[in-house]
Protein backbone atom coordinates (compact mmCIF):
# COMPACT_ATOMS: atom_id res chain seq x y z
CA UNK A 1 0.00 0.00 0.00
CA UNK A 2 1.38 3.60 -0.72
CA UNK A 3 0.63 5.14 2.66
CA UNK A 4 3.42 7.63 2.28
CA UNK A 5 1.12 10.39 0.77
CA UNK A 6 -1.12 10.27 3.29
CA UNK A 7 1.38 11.66 5.62
CA UNK A 8 2.10 15.19 7.26
CA UNK A 9 -1.52 16.28 6.25
CA UNK A 10 -2.18 19.12 8.24
CA UNK A 11 -5.03 18.63 11.04
CA UNK A 12 -8.03 20.93 10.76
CA UNK A 13 -11.10 19.92 13.43
CA UNK A 14 -13.30 21.43 10.78
CA UNK A 15 -11.71 20.29 7.07
CA UNK A 16 -9.21 17.25 8.27
CA UNK A 17 -9.76 15.69 11.60
CA UNK A 18 -9.38 11.26 12.29
CA UNK A 19 -12.55 10.92 10.87
CA UNK A 20 -12.13 12.75 7.22
CA UNK A 21 -8.55 10.92 7.03
CA UNK A 22 -10.42 7.85 7.04
CA UNK A 23 -12.64 8.73 4.73
CA UNK A 24 -9.99 10.46 2.06
CA UNK A 25 -8.10 6.93 2.68
CA UNK A 26 -10.91 4.92 1.62
CA UNK A 27 -11.99 6.57 -1.41
CA UNK A 28 -8.34 7.19 -3.00
CA UNK A 29 -6.66 3.60 -1.65
CA UNK A 30 -9.76 1.17 -1.73
CA UNK A 31 -12.42 2.78 -3.73
CA UNK A 32 -14.78 3.15 -1.21
CA UNK A 33 -17.35 6.25 -0.81
CA UNK A 34 -17.55 6.24 2.77
CA UNK A 35 -20.44 9.07 4.01
CA UNK A 36 -19.49 9.89 7.40
CA UNK A 37 -19.27 13.80 6.30
CA UNK A 38 -22.93 14.16 5.69
CA UNK A 39 -23.97 11.81 8.93
CA UNK A 40 -21.87 13.29 11.37
CA UNK A 41 -21.75 15.85 13.86
CA UNK A 42 -18.71 17.81 13.83
CA UNK A 43 -18.31 18.97 17.82
CA UNK A 44 -15.40 20.78 18.61
CA UNK A 45 -15.22 19.51 21.99
CA UNK A 46 -13.67 16.58 23.64
CA UNK A 47 -16.33 14.09 24.43
CA UNK A 48 -18.99 15.41 22.10
CA UNK A 49 -16.29 14.26 19.05
CA UNK A 50 -15.70 10.71 21.69
CA UNK A 51 -19.87 10.37 21.41
CA UNK A 52 -20.71 11.24 17.53
CA UNK A 53 -17.55 8.82 16.67
CA UNK A 54 -19.16 6.08 18.53
CA UNK A 55 -22.21 6.44 17.01
CA UNK A 56 -21.49 6.32 13.79
CA UNK A 57 -19.08 3.26 13.99
CA UNK A 58 -21.26 0.86 14.51
CA UNK A 59 -23.77 2.61 11.79
CA UNK A 60 -20.83 1.70 9.23
CA UNK A 61 -19.07 -1.66 10.04
CA UNK A 62 -18.98 -4.47 12.09
CA UNK A 63 -16.16 -5.42 14.72
CA UNK A 64 -13.77 -7.92 13.46
CA UNK A 65 -10.49 -9.88 15.84
CA UNK A 66 -8.12 -10.21 12.84
CA UNK A 67 -8.11 -6.64 11.08
CA UNK A 68 -7.06 -6.13 7.00
CA UNK A 69 -5.89 -3.69 5.58
CA UNK A 70 -8.43 -0.95 5.22
CA UNK A 71 -10.07 -1.57 8.10
CA UNK A 72 -10.93 0.77 10.97
CA UNK A 73 -9.05 1.27 14.12
CA UNK A 74 -11.12 2.55 16.82
CA UNK A 75 -8.98 4.12 19.62
CA UNK A 76 -9.71 5.73 23.15
CA UNK A 77 -7.59 8.77 24.46
CA UNK A 78 -5.94 8.21 28.00
CA UNK A 79 -7.93 9.53 30.60
CA UNK A 80 -10.81 8.80 28.76
CA UNK A 81 -13.82 6.73 29.43
CA UNK A 82 -15.22 6.32 25.46
CA UNK A 83 -13.24 5.62 22.18
CA UNK A 84 -13.24 8.88 20.09
CA UNK A 85 -10.48 8.61 17.88
CA UNK A 86 -10.23 6.29 14.19
CA UNK A 87 -7.60 5.74 12.19
CA UNK A 88 -7.24 3.11 9.34
CA UNK A 89 -5.14 -0.31 9.70
CA UNK A 90 -2.14 -1.45 7.34
CA UNK A 91 -0.19 -4.80 8.03
CA UNK A 92 3.07 -3.08 6.00
CA UNK A 93 6.25 -5.62 6.40
CA UNK A 94 4.59 -7.80 8.55
CA UNK A 95 3.96 -4.76 10.92
CA UNK A 96 0.58 -3.61 12.15
CA UNK A 97 -0.01 -0.08 12.15
CA UNK A 98 -2.38 2.85 12.03
CA UNK A 99 -2.54 5.44 10.03
CA UNK A 100 -4.23 9.04 11.64
CA UNK A 101 -4.45 12.40 12.67
CA UNK A 102 -5.18 14.38 15.75
CA UNK A 103 -4.78 17.89 16.78
CA UNK A 104 -1.79 16.96 19.16
CA UNK A 105 -0.09 15.04 16.82
CA UNK A 106 3.16 17.44 15.58
CA UNK A 107 3.41 17.27 11.51
CA UNK A 108 0.55 16.42 10.76
CA UNK A 109 -1.22 12.67 10.21
CA UNK A 110 1.08 10.21 10.55
CA UNK A 111 1.57 6.54 10.31
CA UNK A 112 2.29 4.64 13.74
CA UNK A 113 2.89 1.59 14.70
CA UNK A 114 0.42 -0.35 16.79
CA UNK A 115 1.85 -1.67 19.59
CA UNK A 116 3.51 1.79 20.11
CA UNK A 117 -0.06 3.07 20.50
CA UNK A 118 0.08 2.89 24.38
CA UNK A 119 3.26 5.27 24.62
CA UNK A 120 1.24 7.43 22.76
CA UNK A 121 -1.91 7.19 25.28
CA UNK A 122 -4.05 5.82 22.99
CA UNK A 123 -5.63 2.44 23.96
CA UNK A 124 -7.19 0.46 20.70
CA UNK A 125 -10.75 -0.49 21.46
CA UNK A 126 -11.50 -2.51 18.23
CA UNK A 127 -11.14 -2.74 14.15
CA UNK A 128 -14.02 -2.48 12.08
CA UNK A 129 -14.61 -3.49 8.94
CA UNK A 130 -17.18 -1.33 6.45
CA UNK A 131 -20.66 -3.17 6.16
Amino acid sequence: MHTDRFIGIPYCPRRMDCGDLVMLVQRELFGREVALAGKRLRPLESNAQDAAIALYCSELGHEVAEPRDGDVVLMREGGKTTAGHVGTYFFLNHTPYVLHTAAWMQGGSSLHKIKDLSAMGLTVMGYFRWN
